[in-house]
């Protein structure tokens, strides 16, 4: 499968993010993307980040959706679209998938929230499996996939070959830029895109905005926990990939045993 991970930066307004969604789609059509994956909660963009997001209602989300939805099927390709929900219950964070016709896969909603975002979202319930094309793939949120590893085995033992990671690493203010991928002496989450893939035999591909002050780069690992390609820090782009699905043997996912702890 040809994946593609859009590192876009932070939007302006939800018709700011529409627009960037449909230009990174029609792109990535033209390289022949199958599965296209945006950042965290980009529509209309993620709350408490020191980011300017409006509030929008769930019809205004709606309709975004919708019309993204058609781009797709225009261009006969999947798109995982992180998305803010608003409902009765408060704001969900969470990524709904759609089919390369238009379709809408399924929703998983980010179940496991840091302390700092408690007061912004609610958590969701449950974790979905996704298919496209013959390959089985699982999505994680953000601190999903830094601080609760068990949301990426939980992919891995059903047969993920891919978990697909839209985060929100970073800041347009400060913070601490890598002097290279996984550098030594910056924050830890490129190592743990490491593990995450090498303690499950799944690839781990995991998508940042473009930030000013970024701490993780858009990045693609494989099985081994090898880095296949990665996004210059604070540089839009469009991250193309060719994952060898049959790589992804999840052997050291299916050898974990709860019965015997």
């Amino acid at each position: 499968m040809r994946i593609g991970l859009a590192t876009a930066p932070v939007p302006a307004s939800i018709d700011d993010a529409v627009e960037t969604i449909l230009g990174y789609i029609s792109h990535a059509a033209s390289f022949d993307v199958e599965l296209l994956c945006f950042p965290a909660a980009y529509l209309p963009g993620l709350r408490g980040r020191k980011f300017r997001i409006p509030l929008c209602e769930q019809h205004q989300i709606r309709e975004a959706r919708d019309l993204i939805r058609r781009k797709a099927a225009e261009h006969s390709i999947g798109v995982i679209l992180p998305m803010e929900w608003p409902s009765d219950k408060g704001l969900f964070n969470m990524a709904q998938v759609i089919s390369p016709t238009g379709g809408i896969l399924g929703t998983q909603c980010k179940i496991q929230l840091d302390p700092g975002e408690e007061d912004i979202y609610v958590p969701g319930k449950g974790r979905r499996m996704f298919e496209m094309a013959g390959v089985r793939f699982g999505v994680v949120i953000c601190d999903e996939g830094w601080k609760y590893p068990e949301t990426v085995r939980w992919a891995a033992r059903r047969g993920a070959s891919i978990v697909f990671h839209p985060q929100c690493t970073g800041s347009n203010v400060a913070g601490h830029t890598p002097r290279h991928w996984c550098d030594p002496d910056a924050p830890y989450y490129e190592k743990a895109m490491i593990c995450r893939s090498a303690e499950n035999g799944v690839y781990f591909a995991s998508v940042n905005y473009a930030l000013a002050c970024q701490e993780s780069a858009t990045s693609v690992i494989a099985p081994d926990g090898t880095c296949l390609a990665h996004q210059p820090y604070g540089q839009a782009g469009l991250l193309i990939q060719l994952v060898e699905t049959d790589l992804a043997d999840n052997r050291s996912a299916d050898r974990f045993a709860p019965e015997r702890y």
